[in-house]
């Protein structure tokens, strides 16, 4: 996605106009992203509401809310048997999660449920792996009894709908935030517009659901018409 978005922007005559050159970083660490967004070195990036809230950086350096994607739950997933939120049913058992503390719905939802259930880590045979499918590789080969991810469509091919159980609905999706310095319109539209066209062109199931943030932008040159995207 990195890569389709780097060739799209370096072929945009308005970005082209207003840059002198386009770099994209795509990076899970923690501290590249407190580098490039909690010191204001990005202009476009994808993270987590909570980093921004973290850095103050919508205030600090002006970023703004672009499109975002939607809003998900959380679930415990098991292969054959429906997972129960208790600590006599938890303790004990193999547990896949994301190496990525940032992860709402892969570390941040399921840790602090073990929080509010009193159990300590130690109780636990966590297994950390680096993404949402590595996580569903490991379920799938009973190298963990439950994993915490998010669920969608084409999880129904491998596992049971029935052996899931939310832990926490409604968890925020990412969002695009640009540093806007100025009301620079013309850019606010050229960056939504790629982003709409990436997320048409996409696979995944979740990066299609994209939702702009509603800005008047103007249509080409012999057009009387404003267009309004609607979020």
């Amino acid at each position: 996605m990195a890569s389709k978005l780097l060739s799209s922007l370096c072929s945009n005559q308005t970005i082209n106009r207003q840059y002198g050159n386009v770099t994209v970083q795509w990076s899970h660490n923690e501290q590249e992203i407190i580098q490039y967004v909690g010191k204001g070195i990005a202009d476009l990036a994808l993270v987590k509401e909570n980093v921004m809230l973290a850095f103050a950086a919508e205030t600090t350096y002006r970023y703004q809310t672009v499109a975002q994607y939607k809003d998900y739950s959380t679930y415990l997933i098991s292969l054959k048997e429906k997972p129960k939120l208790t600590k006599q049913y938890l303790w004990g058992k193999r547990l896949g999660l994301l190496d990525y503390p940032s992860s709402r719905s892969g570390h941040i939802v399921p840790k602090g449920l073990l929080n509010e259930l009193g159990i300590s880590e130690a109780n636990m045979d966590i297994v950390y792996v680096n993404s949402h499918e590595a996580l569903r590789d490991l379920l799938a080969t009973g190298s963990v009894d439950i994993i915490s991810s998010f669920w969608k469509d084409k999880d129904a091919e491998r596992f049971s709908a029935n052996y899931i159980t939310p832990i926490k609905t409604k968890v925020s999706g990412s969002k695009w935030y640009l540093k806007m310095e100025t009301q620079n319109t013309d850019l606010i539209c050229e960056i939504q517009n790629t982003l709409s066209t990436l997320s048409t062109n996409t696979q995944s199931d979740y990066y299609r659901q994209l939702e702009l943030v509603p800005y008047h932008c103007p249509l080409p040159k012999n057009s009387n018409e404003v267009l309004e995207y609607e979020s």
